[in-house]
């Protein structure tokens, strides 16, 4: 299996064989991929999923690098970096490329008193990622908020409704299938930006202390259990109860502000944050029955042969 870069316009993308993955992740986690590629265009996402499908090879597609943990021993295949970072505003229209930082595009909403994406100020990650895990928070999420979804199906653009999606709690089909998000359209409202500010400061003030400067972590690790009657629990109240605090192994450990938080405290390894995140769903599922799901992507390849 091979990746031939001189398909790909050096403008549009850029090349690199042997490269760490760790500084494309929040995680700060993640060996060398086979071959790295960032790309800028929509044409050269094309291209590169194709030749990458024409030669067999394995491809794993990254936006900001919040909710993955990479294994140490690297990624045996391509891995292509969303670059696409466009932000258009159009009308009480917002169109964002999928590798846009979503702090810009609620930025851009908040500029143009724009209403409807306060629940996302300070969600970490891009576009894209943020359309594949139904991001979320303060009882809203981006399939409240999204209407047209643009996807390369294979090597085709289409354009998709969030009805195509499946959207669910933390969840779109795009987590089962190997289609990519290319670019989000966003229906917004009129808004008063005294009142906008308001609300994203008291949202921000909320999340300030988990997500302190400069702190390598992927999120929340787990996703916050449905009960059988429907409802939610947080996974960082059950975590916390469990004592989920004091939980360390190397250099990683739980956050000591929010207990469904795994932080690399400087050189973790991924197999440090797979041993906490073992211990954490151990105690939880031992003090209360629940057995939490991974909201983490976590990819994890064998070593090569012959490596030690």
């Amino acid at each position: 299996m091979s990746f031939d870069a001189r398909t790909i316009e050096q403008s549009e993308a850029v090349v690199k064989h042997g490269a760490p993955i760790a500084p494309y992740t929040t995680f700060g986690i993640g060996g060398p991929a086979d071959v790295l590629i960032e790309v800028y265009t929509e044409q050269a996402l094309q291209r590169v999923v194709s030749e990458a499908m024409a030669g067999g090879m394995r491809w794993l597609l990254i936006g900001g690098g919040s909710n993955l943990l990479v294994g140490d021993t690297g990624f045996r295949g391509a891995v292509i970096v969303n670059k696409i970072d466009h932000v258009r505003v159009e009308g009480n229209r917002i169109v964002a490329g999928a590798g846009a930082d979503l702090g810009e595009v609620v930025e851009a909403a908040r500029r143009h008193a724009l209403s409807g994406l306060e629940f996302a100020i300070d969600i970490p990650g891009t576009v894209g990622g943020a359309i594949r895990g139904n991001a979320g928070a303060f009882g809203r999420a981006m399939a409240d908020v999204a209407t047209r979804i643009r996807l390369l199906e294979g090597a085709t653009l289409v354009d998709r409704t969030p009805a195509d999606l499946g959207f669910a709690y933390r969840h779109s089909n795009l987590k089962t299938n190997t289609n990519i998000v290319v670019e989000t359209e966003y229906t917004l409202e009129p808004g008063d930006r005294s009142e906008m500010d308001r609300i994203m400061g008291q949202h921000a003030a909320q999340r300030a202390r988990r997500h302190e400067k400069g702190l390598h972590t992927a999120g929340c690790f787990f996703k916050n259990p449905v009960l059988p009657d429907g409802s939610k629990i947080a996974a960082g109240q059950l975590l916390e109860s469990a004592g989920a605090k004091e939980i360390r192994a190397g250099s990683a450990g739980v956050h000591a502000y929010h207990a469904n938080y795994i932080v690399n405290q400087g050189g973790a390894t991924a197999s440090e944050v797979l041993r906490v995140a073992r211990e954490m769903k151990r105690r939880v599922e031992e003090a209360n029955g629940i057995t939490l799901e991974e909201e983490v992507m976590i990819v994890i390849d064998e070593p090569a042969a012959g490596s030690v």
